[in-house]
């Protein structure tokens, strides 16, 4: 909890993580341009200067935001494609997640996606927190697609990292579609139609 004084009389108390996953869907809902103060001050029911006392200004926020979404959304990935049991399932799960995701934020996409369709690498904070997302995709992906060739599950004698870059870049630009046709669909049939192709 963090307590901040806004006015004359008993500091107001909040919790900083609560207040960072409305900040989040803000984001995500507006990108960061769109966003101003005043939208995080609605968002939130807090004032400017306790908005600034826990996250900075908008970029700091921002960046925040990121690897709040980073922990949530893109760790969720990577612990399903890192689990025992069977690694195409496993793939398959990974994918599962992404579409359920677009289909609960109709027109959202993905904020990792956008915020590099945004910014593309103009910042240097934001690029570093995109980059770190990317590899740990990758690296899940590529650990999935290894144990499925060891284990007979998938047609494809490709690299495992090349396969596990194919699969971020058809989740990437599924979403991106997503956000911008507002249709889950497309991402449904790229998805599925990857699967087929890759997995036994």
């Amino acid at each position: 909890m963090i307590q901040v004084q806004e006015q004359p009389g008993r500091p107001r108390s909040f919790d900083r993580e609560e207040m960072l996953d409305r900040i989040v869907d803000l984001f995500w809902r507006q990108g960061f341009t769109a966003t101003t103060f005043a939208d995080v001050e609605r968002a939130t029911g807090l004032h400017r200067q306790s908005l600034v006392y826990a996250f900075g200004g908008k970029h700091a926020m921002f960046v925040d935001a990121l690897r709040r979404y980073r922990d949530r959304h893109v760790r969720a990935v990577t612990g399903l494609l890192r689990r025992g049991g069977s690694p195409a399932e496993n793939i398959r799960a990974a994918f599962d997640f992404w579409l359920a995701d677009a289909r609960r934020t109709i027109g959202r996409g993905c904020l990792m996606v956008n915020t590099a369709g945004e910014f593309g690498g103009a910042d240097g904070d934001i690029s570093d927190v995109l980059g770190e997302a990317t590899g740990e995709l990758v690296d899940a992906f590529a650990f999935a697609f290894e144990r499925a060739q060891s284990a007979g599950e998938i047609k494809n004698n490709a690299a495992p990292e090349d396969l596990a870059r194919l699969a971020v870049a058809c989740g990437d630009g599924a979403l991106l579609r997503c956000r911008t046709e507002r249709d889950p669909g497309f991402a449904e049939v790229s998805f599925e139609t990857f699967l087929t192709t890759i997995l036994n």
